[in-house]
């Protein structure tokens, strides 16, 4: 591709630079998805991702927000298969495995991903965080459960509960089965249990 680049072009280049920067970071964390690795992947040259991005972190913080709006949209999608309890459960189940398959994606306490965060203004990085603790009141919102707890007494366990996915350290057990025995023991002291959901 040349020089110049129409719009058509941006936006495709930048569609793949997202789904190259959302692989290499599951897969090599954030450090190592570099720029070198971004525009190998893509087939551009340096000079073009700087015409396209200002930094590295621009395209990652486009990458994050990409995420959370799919995590939001394949959350919804199992709720609107399973409604209630049960459905609260499969998509739980389901976010706690994809932060076990991709930890370098999802563990923000790692010290690859504090590198990323250092490289951030202030105020991205409250903008992030607000994100993400928006995404669990969203669907607490919108899962059509009535809470017994407040708001951010859930938001407190589910959050809990899902950071451990990503803990490193090998504890010998099977962290998916720990997973599903808490959160089967808390999810009716946190939800009013209607009659569908005992039948």
């Amino acid at each position: 591709m040349g020089k110049y680049f129409t719009e058509d072009d941006i936006q495709l280049l930048k569609e793949k630079l997202r789904e190259a920067c959302a692989t290499g970071w599951k897969t090599k964390g954030y450090k190592l998805t570099n720029i070198a690795f971004l525009t190998k992947e893509v087939g551009i040259s340096t000079g073009s991702f700087y015409r396209l991005y200002e930094t590295k972190e621009e395209l990652f913080l486009e990458v994050l927000l990409m995420i959370q709006h799919q995590l939001k949209e394949q959350w919804h999608s199992i709720m609107e298969t399973t409604p209630g309890i049960e459905g609260f459960k499969k998509a739980m189940q389901w976010l706690f495995e994809e932060y076990i398959k991709h930890p370098k994606l999802y563990n923000f306490n790692s010290p690859d991903y504090v590198l990323f965060l250092n490289k951030l203004p202030q105020e991205e990085i409250e903008s992030f965080r607000e994100n993400d603790e928006h995404f669990l009141h969203n669907v607490l919102e919108h899962s059509g459960l009535q809470l017994k707890i407040s708001k951010e007494q859930a938001y407190g366990i589910f959050s809990t509960l899902l950071f451990t996915a990503t803990m490193e350290k090998d504890f010998g057990y099977n962290k998916q089965e720990i997973f599903s025995f808490l959160l089967d023991s808390s999810i009716h002291q946190i939800f009013e249990t209607d009659k569908e959901d005992n039948n």
